[in-house]
């Protein structure tokens, strides 16, 4: 059976027992409705746990000092006016606008509020998850209302590239956070952003009300409505039936919408990493032959063609490929079945082991999980699939609760901030801790010279190499779909939305 067919049968199998249930009130004219990958855990950007079902809500509620100017990399002034850095590059200066305001009364915005966002990501007493990025920060000092002085331990040649302008530099009350506390903040944000929350019902949707005084240019359209549709088949009837203005199809179905005059399509190659990951602190995966025996076993083509349905390219390290330090040399690993069999024999387990293997509730991942099982069978490894829900998969890839784990992240064009989950003092899924890996990470966020820096991130790419705990499969591409009445406006690079730049044609 030819792979594509094959992939429309598994498909259907997998979909058989999903839910294709969705209602949704008809749209009104001034609100646009938007389809998203799963639902929120917080509105607090300090406390992002996933930037494909968070930042781009979380960029509706809030601004940073600066900003990526809307469909590029290109680093523009948001709160702050101007900025000027020290010559040694320790200091950042910044000038604040005046007269931006908060939402819900909160007064406002100054340079006590810049303080305090950045400050509380490196108190060790509240234990944010985004703390790495921030560690290289000293102190913030407040110079005058207007005007906020960072200090810095060393250079920190990432600030403009990955921190300031993604989640961690986003600018939260003081006001709101220190009267409400930290975790109702989290359901109740309080930003300078175009857009502030009007509601949200857990597993239902996100509304979002465009906000009288904002400082900026006026969203052109009232209200923002963010459904999260797991299924991609629920998705597209949404779609069809005009429950949603903007949403996404599976990758088989893609080219329907592409021919379908009702419809206007885009694609964008995506800032995505998706890896096979092994748990390295217990067994079976606590052996580093029985991992490469399993890296051997897998075939990255054929699942990567089975899932995105030849849309998307294998990868072969965490970095996608034209990003600066990308190790253009990184090894191929293909099947190899009588390679991995000897590994499997060199480790005592000549007849085969038992991995179980968690993925997310989604298509993709689904479908490679069915190609990863079908593979390590020719090797005599028995995968176990289970399917979780997006939370419950976290929480248990995170504390290290399974085998395996397909698991994926977006990201910036900044190596720092793709590399440096893998340090191992936040968020590290596979419970894989090497020193000289978090020193090298380290190393970059302060290193300026672009030779140095990229042979430090070489390194650093080789460590996770060598120590196989990870089987990159690919970077993907993102898609997204939407009625023809809908202007989508700029689009980021990696497929990422502004809302705030949407209208009605």
């Amino acid at each position: 059976m030819k792979i594509k067919t094959w992939v429309v049968f598994l498909l259907g199998l997998l979909l058989m027992g999903s839910s294709t249930a969705f209602s949704a009130e008809t749209a009104e004219k001034d609100e646009l409705k938007i389809a998203m990958w799963e639902d929120v855990s917080t509105f607090d950007p300090g406390w992002m746990t996933s930037g494909e079902r968070e930042l781009v809500i979380m960029s509706c509620l809030y601004n940073g000092l600066v900003k990526y100017k809307e469909g590029s990399w290109e680093v523009v002034p948001d709160l702050a006016e101007s900025w000027e850095i020290s010559p040694d590059g320790k200091a950042v200066t910044f000038k604040l606008r005046k007269g931006v305001q908060f939402h819900k009364g909160f007064g406002e915005m100054t340079a006590e509020d810049i303080k305090f966002s950045f400050e509380r990501i490196i108190d060790p007493a509240v234990k944010s998850p985004e703390k790495g990025q921030w560690e290289l920060l000293d102190h913030v000092e407040v110079v005058d209302k207007y005007t906020a002085k960072l200090f810095f331990k060393s250079r920190k040649v990432t600030l403009f590239t990955s921190v300031l302008p993604m989640n961690t530099g986003y600018i939260v009350s003081k006001k709101a956070v220190e009267s409400m506390g930290h975790e109702k903040f989290g359901k109740n944000p309080v930003g300078t952003g175009p857009y502030a929350l009007a509601s949200w019902k857990p597993k239902q949707h996100v509304k979002l009300l465009a906000f009288n005084n904002y400082w900026g240019k006026t969203p052109k359209i009232n209200k923002m409505t963010f459904l999260p549709i797991v299924e991609d088949s629920t998705c597209e009837t949404a779609l069809k039936t005009g429950e949603i203005q903007v949403g996404r199809s599976s990758m088989i179905t893609f080219g329907s919408f592409e021919k379908n005059s009702k419809f206007k399509v885009y694609s964008k190659p995506a800032l995505k990493t998706y890896w096979l990951g092994m748990t390295v602190n217990k067994p079976p995966f606590d052996k580093l032959e029985l991992r490469q025996a399993f890296r051997y076993a897998v075939n990255v083509d054929s699942l990567v063609e089975a899932a995105f349905y030849g849309t998307a390219k294998r990868a072969n390290t965490v970095l996608p490929p034209g990003l600066p330090d990308y190790w253009a040399d990184a090894p191929v690993y293909n099947q190899d079945i009588k390679k991995a069999k000897s590994l499997m024999k060199k480790a005592g387990k000549p007849d085969g082991f038992t991995v179980n293997l968690f993925v997310p509730a989604n298509d993709a991942e689904r479908i490679m999980a069915e190609v990863i099982k079908a593979d390590a069978a020719k090797a005599g490894i028995e995968v176990i699939i289970e399917v979780k829900e997006i939370g419950a998969f976290n929480e248990a890839a995170n504390k290290g609760q399974t085998d395996a784990y397909i698991q994926f992240y977006t990201s910036t064009i900044d190596p720092n901030y793709i590399m440096q989950w893998f340090a191992g003092e936040s968020w590290n899924p596979s419970q894989w801790r090497n020193a000289k890996f978090t020193n090298l990470i380290k190393a970059g966020a302060s290193e300026a010279d672009p030779q140095k820096r990229h042979q430090i991130y070489e390194d650093a790419q080789k460590l996770t190499d060598k120590d196989a705990w990870a089987i990159w499969l690919t970077h993907g591409t993102k898609f997204w779909i939407s009625q023809r009445n809908v202007n989508m406006g700029p689009i980021y690079p990696n497929g990422r939305l502004a809302p705030w730049e949407m209208s009605f044609n």
